[in-house]
């Protein structure tokens, strides 16, 4: 990567434009409010003031100190639950303002291997290119999964990174106070030695920096990776070689200061099936996995509950971005036949909302699927017929 000269990206990220183009990206996604308690809306209500406000904090001789971030936890698809770090609505701007600027210098140093938190790339397009190497012969797949990645990312290293690309001693300073920002919890306030939290809006930007090493040594060594964040495979055409992956890897992941999670990852082989993204490889076959099939059926029923007191009309409203996420993401696999047992039952539970009991199979003349149709809801199978491939315009490098 070509290094960025000193002194010109701390103007670049307060300029005018660039923060109001950060908050516009802010208030596209929403969220809630970080420690101080202030939402989007109250944000929105004053923005003039508030963007004027950044700009001067952040080229004063006092320098843009962020504030803690709040600690909350989300359940994960496993049962256990996963912490994240709210910024304030503020520093979501600010650390938006940074990733316009300083990641298209990083992004042109990145290599095609990894598609995680990057313009243009998208996990399925990662799932797009596991299933051609299957295709073109690999029959050995090396996976991998790390221990705690955000938490345990080591801030000098990390840093030491950063200066590789950026000579910029404010904007690495900002990076570094930002990585030293404590965490509020509802014991108090917790100091952070290690990691970046989940939830922070650059924090996908340094993990992809932190990673790039392996990305780089891994691809030097003729391995076809396939990275996607701390999630990764890669495949083989001979057992041997998915071995001399794996050891390669854990020795770069040991140096860089994590571990590998050992009960996610190891050497398989393709036709005894593996998992990666939401998706299960099996052979040539690429479907949904069991549990991921499950939690979709679970938030069907959630929505399409008989007693619910909503509308048929309302009930299909609130079913459809559901519909539409989960059938578009897993449209790229072998699921014609799947989606159209979906749209049967998903049809057979709307009918039951007229019912008022259980649905039957009669309950079709009572509600035909043309009327469902128009009534807007949304089917899968028409999803899949007239999804477009997601075949990246890219080699892996």
């Amino acid at each position: 990567m070509e290094v960025t000269p000193m002194g010109v990206l701390l103007e670049a990220i307060a300029e005018p434009v660039n923060l109001a183009q950060a908050w516009t990206l802010v208030r596209a996604n929403r969220g809630a409010g970080g420690v101080d308690g202030q939402t989007v809306a109250a944000f929105e209500a004053d923005v003039e003031h508030q963007l004027a406000a950044l700009r001067r904090r952040l080229l004063s001789s006092e320098r843009y100190v962020p504030p803690p971030v709040r600690r909350v936890e989300i359940p994960k698809p496993d049962g256990r639950m996963r912490p994240l770090g709210i910024p304030t609505v503020a520093d979501r701007v600010v650390q938006q303002a940074v990733v316009q600027v300083i990641g298209p210098v990083f992004e042109a140093g990145f290599l095609p291997c990894s598609f995680g938190y990057r313009p243009g790339r998208s996990a399925q397009a990662a799932v797009w290119w596991v299933n051609k190497a299957i295709r073109d012969g690999d029959r050995w797949v090396a996976e991998f999964d790390i221990v705690g990645f955000f938490d345990h990312l080591n801030h000098q290293r990390l840093l030491r990174e950063v200066a590789k690309v950026i000579d910029d001693p404010e904007v690495i300073g900002l990076i570094r106070r930002w990585l030293r920002a404590g965490v509020l919890t509802e014991t108090g306030l917790q100091a952070r030695s290690s990691g970046t939290p989940q939830g922070g809006v650059i924090s996908p930007l340094l993990a992809n920096i932190y990673l790039h090493r392996l990305d780089s040594e891994v691809r030097a060594a003729g391995f076809r990776l396939i990275r996607y964040a701390d999630d990764f495979v890669i495949l083989c055409d001979r057992r041997w070689k998915a071995q001399a992956a794996d050891r390669l890897v854990r020795h770069i992941v040991a140096d860089i200061g994590l571990e590998v999670a050992e009960d996610k990852s190891g050497i398989i082989k393709v036709s005894d099936g593996f998992e990666f993204l939401g998706f299960s490889f099996k052979a040539r076959f690429l479907r949904p996995r069991p549990a991921a099939l499950a939690r979709f059926k679970d938030a069907v029923r959630a929505r399409t509950r008989r007693q619910a007191p909503v509308s048929l009309e309302q009930m299909i409203l609130d079913l459809n971005p559901l519909l539409r996420g989960w059938g578009n993401y897993y449209a790229i696999g072998h699921v014609q036949s799947l989606f159209e047992d979906l749209d049967k039952w998903i049809r057979m539970r709307l009918r039951s909302k007229v019912r008022g009991s259980k649905a039957r199979a009669i309950s079709n003349a009572k509600l035909p699927t043309r009327t469902l149709e128009r009534l807007g809801l949304v089917s899968l199978g028409t999803l899949r017929r007239t999804r477009l491939s997601p075949a990246p315009g890219h080699s892996l490098g």
